[in-house]
């Protein structure tokens, strides 16, 4: 959980393409959350000190931000979150002609702002194809980046008889995966189609180090990402709350070679 706010001229910041720093004024990981013998818990979000699981605001906080991490979405249940106004009289703020502008602005804002950010993400990553460099942990947190999740973004192309190849040593971490998105930073279709895996379904080699094979068609690898029709597109790895950050390696080969080394793997 995690609140966020940017300074004036943009109000409502903690938005996409509110123009200004977005910046975190609370967070608050599940692990620390004081629960009910049931597992429920509440949570105070306000700028008043509060006891027990308190998230602090600041004058312009204007958004919040919940995440939660599955490891088996078929089987694990999503958390069922009520969000409810405790204070005042309990009627919303009246609207007036400036308030709806600048709700349409925002709006307009938000629109443009991602866009224009992610696109332009995805140009940056494109000088460098086929690669998993860091990303940089601030302007990650500027764009409502986890503090605790290490990013690896880039931008991979590939031709019809290539496949891109990574290649990592996962650390202790409770979470950890990798997923192809398209040029705007958009999963590709995960309903039918097998574009991400995470530390619960990719199968490791037996010196514990994985092999992720992104290609156009089946290799014959357990680790394929199928890239659904596109020739190129975004990726990210993430290590979440690992106290070690391993760099991805990555190589274009051959699809011809990945299947032959996947055959002599199996033998």
């Amino acid at each position: 959980f995690e609140a966020r706010s940017a300074p004036p001229p943009y109000p409502t910041a903690g938005c996409y393409g509110s123009g200004g720093r977005s910046a975190q004024t609370g967070f608050l990981e599940g692990s620390d959350l004081v629960r009910g013998p049931d597992g429920s818990f509440e949570i105070a979000v306000s700028r008043e000190r509060r006891e027990g699981n308190w998230l602090p605001m600041a004058a312009d906080t204007s958004s919040l931000i919940v995440r939660q991490t599955f490891l088996d979405k078929a089987s694990e249940c999503a958390a069922e979150l009520r969000i409810e106004r405790v204070s005042g009289d309990g009627l919303p703020t009246p609207t007036t002609a400036a308030r709806f502008v600048e709700g349409l602005m925002c709006a307009a804002r938000l629109v443009w702002g991602a866009s224009m950010m992610f696109a332009s993400w995805s140009q940056d990553f494109a000088q460098r194809p086929n690669e998993l460099p860091r990303f940089d942990p601030e302007k990650s947190l500027g764009a409502h980046g986890d503090p605790n999740i290490a990013y690896y973004h880039g931008y991979w192309s590939l031709a019809p008889d290539e496949a891109l190849v990574v290649e990592a040593k996962p650390p202790e971490c409770p979470h950890w995966n990798f997923q192809i998105d398209n040029v705007w930073m958009e999963s590709l279709d995960y309903r039918y189609h097998r574009v991400a895996l995470n530390k619960r379904d990719a199968v490791l080699r037996p010196d514990g180090s994985v092999r992720v094979v992104v290609a156009h068609e089946d290799p014959g690898h357990p680790n394929w990402l199928r890239t659904v029709g596109h020739r190129h597109g975004t990726m990210c790895w993430r290590w979440v709350r690992a106290e070690e950050h391993p760099q991805p390696r990555t190589r274009v080969a051959k699809l011809a070679d990945v299947r032959a080394e996947s055959e002599r793997e199996r033998s």
